[in-house]
């Protein structure tokens, strides 16, 4: 089994009900592009300190947990720290990417190997990294908040057993 991040960009006044009331299943659009690349993607978004999600993963790694759907890990952040996030992700460069790629150790991330090599490739990450940077940056155009929703689902390796 493997763990599939899903992002939705959530309206200020549906942020806000959420803060009041809990969650709401109510969003104004969805973004599966990052899917399962996720943990090796905070990897090398944070340099490797996952220990603060306070570095250019926030967009991953940030936000509060809240009570979701059954089952799934369920974050929220506020539309101060999407755009934070959204900054930060800006000053990214696809070569960065691909350097921290090469280097950084993956061991215990979900697509990493034993040896820490990754096993999702450095065009996924790059093609999920692109998909993360513009949903934030429209995130933030709009005022937006974000919940970040961490699904178990069937790996695609476990589907070709």
């Amino acid at each position: 089994m493997a763990t599939k991040l899903v992002l939705r960009r959530i309206k200020k006044d549906a942020y806000d009900r959420i803060m009041k009331e809990g969650y709401i299943d109510e969003f104004k659009r969805e973004e599966l592009g990052v899917g399962e690349t996720w943990d090796v993607l905070a990897r090398i978004l944070a340099h490797g300190f996952m220990e603060s999600p306070q570095t250019h993963a926030l967009a991953i790694m940030g936000g509060r947990y809240i009570s979701g759907p059954p089952g799934v890990s369920t974050k929220l952040l506020s539309p101060d720290e999407v755009a934070e996030a959204s900054e930060l992700l800006n000053v990214i460069l696809d070569r960065t990417i691909e350097g921290r790629h090469r280097l950084l150790d993956f061991t215990g991330a979900q697509g990493g190997d034993a040896d820490g090599t990754p096993t999702i490739s450095v065009e996924d990450c790059i093609r999920a990294f692109r998909c993360l940077r513009k949903f934030y940056a429209k995130a933030e155009i709009h005022g937006e908040a974000m919940i970040l929703l961490f699904t178990t689902v069937t790996s695609s390796v476990e589907e070709e057993r």
